[in-house]
């Protein structure tokens, strides 16, 4: 009894020590990257500037829906309570600024890494290793969205961590879960299509929880403003989300896909049939008992969203939770053929840059939309994965 004890204790003691390996080794990337661009001049942030010079303008007394801040398209384009999430900030220099959003992005990484890892283990059946060595590979595939998100400052690490947290606590409380989500909704209104699975799963008092929490932020800046004054920002705000639309290039969402490779000129035509289609899959899995389950299918949705919307490359970092779902399934097998296919739709959604490409093939790669392919790709390959088990 005592050695197996013992043998447990090494074990845990094993697993801790590889999260603070790993956990310093995120640190040094990071301050390395930060040391880097402030060295270079390229520390700029973009995307941060936006909400710093919206928020700060906002609470001049300006509306913050009018104008780009900083480069041409850098409207503000997130719903108006999200505009006091930022306030604190505009009590500060803008390089401290920079500084505490980026320790906050480094945190919601290795939270979210560390919550992703406790979901999935034990991660191979019948062993009680621990498979640290997932944290390690996780790192790879999304290396280069993660340097992208943190040259321009954007919230992408935030959101994945509300996800991932609100996953974590799905089965232990549903009103953490409820409280996540629901800032998660606020300040990225289109990840809306992640919580589909919740209707077709009847998860009622969960979906209630998380429609009385999101109103409650929504209303609570009526509080300081007045109501008239306040719907008038949300128009404005839907002004900039149309505007954000017209400017916003992008090579991997769904309808820039099927324009460039089948000339079919539609904006939102491709993505509402690819999630139709998606969402009659995941009802007819259920029907037919086969091994998917909430979690599976709400992972599947947040890494669909950025195929959904035009939006920015580092937002495909939200592929993250669905990709190590698909590597927990693969490591239960010995399939080559399967591997294969999973090694090279990994290296089309990890080696997008021109850095490592080289100017051509980067360009190549770049406008053939080949992140966007891979994406979807590796959606297609996990309902496949799936559906290849059924239940008993």
């Amino acid at each position: 009894m005592e050695k197996n004890q013992d043998s447990s204790a090494k074990k845990a003691e094993r697993k801790y020590l590889g999260y603070i390996i790993f956990g310093i080794f995120l640190l040094l990337f990071t301050i390395l990257m930060v040391l880097v661009e402030i060295k270079n001049g390229r520390f700029w942030t973009n995307d941060l500037k936006v909400y710093y010079d919206a928020s700060s303008d906002y609470f001049r007394g300006n509306n913050p829906y009018l104008k780009p801040y900083g480069l041409s398209s850098g409207f503000f384009k997130y719903p108006p309570p999200t505009l006091y999430f930022f306030w604190i900030y505009t009590k500060l220099n803008y390089f401290t600024v920079q500084i505490i959003h980026i320790a906050l992005s480094f945190s919601a990484f290795l939270i979210s890494l560390l919550f992703l890892h406790k979901l999935l283990s034990p991660i191979k059946k019948d062993k009680l290793k621990e498979y640290s060595g997932i944290l390690w590979l996780a790192f790879v595939f999304v290396a280069i969205h993660l340097v992208r998100e943190f040259h321009l400052g954007n919230i992408n690490l935030l959101l994945l961590f509300l996800f991932i947290n609100g996953l974590f606590w799905l089965e232990r409380n549903d009103k953490w879960t409820a409280l996540s989500w629901s800032l998660l909704v606020l300040l990225k209104p289109f990840l809306i299509i992640v919580f589909l699975p919740l209707l077709i799963y009847k998860k009622w008092k969960l979906i209630l929880l998380l429609i009385s929490a999101t109103g409650f932020f929504m209303l609570l800046p009526l509080i300081v403003i007045e109501w008239t004054s306040y719907l008038e920002l949300w128009q404005f705000w839907l002004i900039a989300i149309l505007k954000h639309g017209e400017y916003q290039v992008t090579f991997d969402s769904l309808s820039a896909l099927t324009n460039h490779y089948f000339r079919i000129k539609s904006e939102w035509g491709p993505s509402l049939l690819f999630g139709l289609i998606f969402f009659f899959v995941m009802y007819w899995t259920i029907y037919k008992n086969f091994t998917f389950s909430i979690i599976d299918w709400m992972c599947f949705f947040l890494a669909f969203s950025p195929s959904f919307f035009k939006t920015d490359t580092q937002h495909f970092i939200l592929s993250l939770p669905l990709i190590l779902l698909l590597l927990k399934e693969l490591i239960n097998q010995t399939s080559w053929l399967r591997w294969s296919i999973f090694v090279l739709l990994m290296a089309g959604f990890s080696l997008n840059s021109n850095d490592l490409l080289g100017k051509n093939l980067g360009k190549w790669v770049t406008e053939s939309g080949l992140l966007g392919l891979s994406n979807l790709g590796l959606m297609v390959f996990f309902i496949f994965q799936k559906i290849s088990i059924k239940k008993i």
